[in-house]
C-alpha cells in the first residue's frame, strides 16, 4: 500500500492509502484503489488523483472487481465522457 495526498473534489487535502491502477488507454490519468466507507460498512473506492473524484467504489470483499468495474465504466462512457465529469483538473504526472 502507498500513501498519496490528493485534494479532494471540496479541494480539502486528503490522504489513502491504496494501489495505481493503470487502465490501457487512459495513461495520462491516475487512478487509486483506496479503502472507503461504503454505506455504512467498509469497502473501497477508486478515486482519480488530479480531480479527487471517486469514480466507482463497491463493499469491502469485492476489491478484486474493481479494476474490471473502473474499465467496464470507461469503455461504456468513454474518454470524452470522463473528461467531462473530470472537469478542468490537471492531469495526473
Amino acid at each position: 500500500m502507498e500513501k498519496f495526498l490528493i485534494q479532494n473534489e471540496f479541494g480539502q487535502p486528503q490522504e489513502l492509502q491504496g494501489e495505481e491502477i493503470v487502465v490501457p488507454g487512459f495513461e495520462e490519468l491516475q487512478f487509486i484503489l483506496h479503502t472507503w466507507l461504503y454505506d455504512k460498512h467498509g469497502g473501497w473506492a477508486i478515486t482519480e488523483r488530479s480531480s479527487g473524484k471517486r469514480i466507482a467504489s463497491g463493499p469491502a470483499g469485492s476489491e478484486d472487481m474493481a479494476r474490471a468495474q473502473l474499465e467496464r465504466q470507461l469503455s461504456i462512457h468513454g474518454k470524452d465522457a470522463l473528461m467531462h465529469v473530470l472537469g478542468k483538473g490537471r492531469l495526473s504526472s
